[in-house]
């Protein structure tokens, strides 16, 4: 049988290099199935009718790139044996792919990733080899927020359970998410002793990170500039180390204790960063410059900071606190 999953066969610099195929079909059943302490912000039905069909669809297509794979020594050989198939030429351009006809474009683009990196995930879902019609993908998104709050809440249920905290009829929870430190804080009830276990859980491993992500993602209208603050603080976090509330600000700039050039120290931290491909660093590049500027337009502590907050109860599992309850 072919090995499923992501894997970088062919040693490209600028993709992720794994030991061994990496399943996200087998990790979202784990995820499903497992009576772990471990919470997720995002989850799906691995059982769904769209991902059994994507599962069947990515099992047909792995024998496919497997063979090509016996037949392309390199990546080169690998563009030119799928371009001959489907472009009719061995050299192609960006123009040819993207002048191509939908179904032509996404055949071509879920067997690169396949015959590549092993992987369908995050590929083009036009692919008429998965007969789906927009009404379905529209019913399904739908469906797969309702699959997600289910098995996030049946997470915390079971992380709750796991160490005998028990959640009354009629209690809910009210948490609350320092977006800097990915931290949670938690009220809502009386009881000190069982709040006090909640959070010491909560703000364990990655759980306060994963249900933040999970808030964030779900949260309706939020205020534009803390979203902007929260982003550029987390940006400058991840390339520098450096944290942007502690640079001082001068002439549109911030700088560190040292008197460095956060921007150049970004853009470093771009450049020496493999999981970038090479033709977005220059987005990157902007991307970053463009937070900063936004910042340095105001100063960061004269931005609001980001306020999520979201619900839990035995009743409803998470729901948002803006009194929309997800069916639980």
């Amino acid at each position: 049988m072919v090995e499923m999953g992501y894997y970088n066969y062919y040693n490209n610099e600028h993709r992720l290099s794994v030991s061994k195929p990496h399943d996200r079909y087998q990790e979202m059943v784990d995820r499903y199935n497992a009576n772990s302490d471990s919470i997720h912000h995002s989850n799906e039905d691995p059982y769904s009718e769209k991902n059994l069909a994507i599962r069947e669809f990515e099992e047909q297509l792995a024998v496919v790139a497997a063979d090509n794979r016996s037949k392309c020594a390199t990546v080169h050989d690998v563009y030119a044996y799928l371009g001959k198939k489907y472009f009719g030429k061995d050299a192609t351009t960006y123009m040819d792919r993207l002048n191509a006809d939908d179904a032509t474009r996404a055949m071509y683009d879920n067997e690169l990733n396949a015959t590549l990196y092993g992987t369908y995930h995050n590929s083009n879902l036009s692919d008429p080899r998965i007969k789906w019609t927009q009404e379905d993908w529209e019913t399904e998104a739908a469906n797969s927020k309702n699959a997600n709050q289910k098995i996030i809440s049946s997470q915390m249920n079971n992380l709750l359970s796991k160490y005998d905290v028990n959640i009354e009829e009629g209690e809910t929870l009210l948490i609350s998410f320092n977006p800097y430190e990915y931290t949670a804080q938690v009220t809502g009830i009386n009881d000190i002793e069982k709040l006090n276990t909640i959070n010491k859980l909560l703000n364990s491993g990655k759980n306060a990170k994963e249900l933040f992500y999970y808030t964030f993602q779900n949260s309706g209208s939020l205020d534009t500039e803390a979203v902007t603050k929260y982003r550029a603080y987390q940006n400058i976090l991840d390339l520098t180390g450096e944290k942007l509330s502690e640079l001082t600000l001068d002439d549109g700039k911030f700088y560190t204790s040292d008197g460095k050039d956060i921007l150049k120290l970004a853009f470093d931290g771009i450049e020496k960063d493999n999981l970038i491909p090479m033709d977005f660093k220059a987005v990157a590049k902007q991307y970053t410059e463009g937070l900063l500027n936004e910042i340095a337009k105001k100063g960061f502590n004269s931005m609001p900071d980001l306020n999520l907050t979201i619900g839990y109860s035995k009743e409803y599992g998470f729901f948002s606190t803006s009194n929309i309850m997800y069916e639980a």
